[in-house]
């Protein structure tokens, strides 16, 4: 008998989320519109999830917008928490959730750094990349 592997694969996240949206009959504007946008929720759902500083967070406020920062909750809820296994469809979602996740269980800073990438987010003053602490 053969044995079937564990994953077959690997998928961006940027794919997943597209595909998992998709799946969903949802848009990303459908998500986003629905999750909390106002700077003190965010904050506190955040600093939940990342394992950063406030000072870090209100870099990361002055840089991205509240949806952007609200589509990280979203992704990093979704993608790393709700689903401990780093799966979607049989495919090992890049960036690996061993990648992202620290020990304490939430998001390392140079995780969210990788996920930022991953999603394609640039700052909102930033033409072709730039800092993004």
């Amino acid at each position: 008998m053969e044995e079937i592997p564990r994953f077959a694969g690997y998928i961006r996240l940027k794919d997943a989320l597209r595909d998992y949206l998709r799946e969903q009959g949802l848009t990303l504007d459908d998500i986003l519109d629905a999750m909390d946008e106002t700077p003190e929720l965010i904050e506190i759902s955040f600093l939940k999830r990342v394992n950063i500083t406030p000072e870090d967070f209100k870099k990361l406020e002055a840089n991205y917008t509240a949806r952007q920062l609200n589509l990280l909750i979203f992704v990093i809820q979704v993608f790393y928490f709700a689903n401990v296994s780093g799966l979607y469809k049989n495919r090992l979602i890049v960036p690996l959730r061993d990648e992202v996740v620290g020990p304490d269980g939430k998001i390392t800073k140079e995780g969210l750094i990788k996920i930022i990438r991953s999603l394609g987010l640039r700052p909102r003053w930033a033409i072709g990349g730039g800092a993004f602490f």
